[in-house]
Parts: structure tokens; C-alpha cells; sequence
């Protein structure tokens, strides 16, 4: 993986993206289950995503690293959940809340790391080879930029 700006400015990444997805779907206009094309996910499944890969990938993946060096990572297929998992049934707004909470849990798991040399521990991931809790750190945060992209396009939709 290319070198990763630096963990301070993806912290701050990590947290702005929670902050701006909770006062983007804050509002009461908000149509959590609209799919723009049938195919693309609605609102309620971007979160639920979301929230999931927080809880099951992110804070997983993490924790393993900074408990102990090499530790496997096993790869997921957290696309294959929305269907699987039925999210577009499920309360959008709930999982905004719990999404929230997740990731100041995550920013919380994060802070707690005083040795600087934690960030480059290494791991062994499924799909990446080899890789530091820095680059899994870079990672999440890519995966933010993903979904924001999709965040606002469906917003944009609903105006």
C-alpha cells in the first residue's frame, strides 16, 4: 500500500465523516428506503453498511492489531450483507444513531494508542498481504470517501 497521510489527519478524517453524516440525514425530509434505480443501495442500506462493517470489520480488525503483532486478518464480503441481512427492512434512523455511537467507540479504541510504534504493527489480511494498523486505518477512511459520494448523490436525489 502507498505510504498513508498521517494517523492525526485520518482520526480527524474518521470523526468529520461521522459528523457530517449525522447533520446530512438529520432532517426530517430524509427518505431512508428510496433506491434511486432499484440496483443502487437506499440510505437505510448505506448505514446499516455501515454500521456493520464498524462494529465487524473496522473495530475487529483494530483491536487484533493493537492486542498483538502478525495476527490474521480475515477478508469480508460486507456487500453480500444488505441482501443477506435485509436491510432495506430495518430503521434507517436507528442505525444512523447506532452508527454514531460505533464510530466515537472506534475513535475511543483509537485514542487509547500511546505508542507510536502501535500504528505500524503488522497483520496478515486475507485479500492485502501484509499491512499496518496504519494502512487498515487508511482504509476505513477510503471506505468513508466511498460512501459519502453515495451519501450525498442520494441526498442530492431527494431535493
Amino acid at each position: 500500500m502507498q505510504d498513508p497521510p498521517p494517523v492525526f489527519d485520518l482520526l480527524n478524517e474518521l470523526a468529520a465523516f461521522a459528523t457530517a453524516v449525522g447533520q446530512i440525514l438529520s432532517g426530517n425530509g430524509v427518505d431512508w428506503h428510496v433506491r434511486p434505480d432499484g440496483e443502487e443501495w437506499s440510505l437505510t442500506e448505506v448505514i446499516w453498511h455501515l454500521l456493520d462493517v464498524e462494529h465487524e470489520v473496522h473495530q475487529s480488525r483494530f483491536r487484533d492489531l493493537i492486542d498483538r503483532e502478525n495476527v490474521f486478518l480475515p477478508g469480508a464480503t460486507s456487500d453480500d450483507w444488505v441482501a443477506q441481512r435485509e436491510y432495506q427492512k430495518r430503521d434507517g434512523r436507528q442505525a444512523l444513531l447506532d452508527f454514531l455511537l460505533a464510530r466515537q467507540q472506534t475513535l475511543t479504541l483509537l485514542g487509547t494508542i500511546e505508542d507510536d510504534t502501535v500504528w505500524e504493527r503488522r497483520g496478515r489480511h486475507a485479500y492485502f498481504g501484509p499491512t499496518s494498523l496504519h494502512e487498515l486505518l487508511y482504509l476505513a477512511v477510503q471506505h468513508d470517501r466511498a460512501h459519502w459520494e453515495q451519501i450525498q448523490a442520494l441526498c442530492d436525489q431527494m431535493n
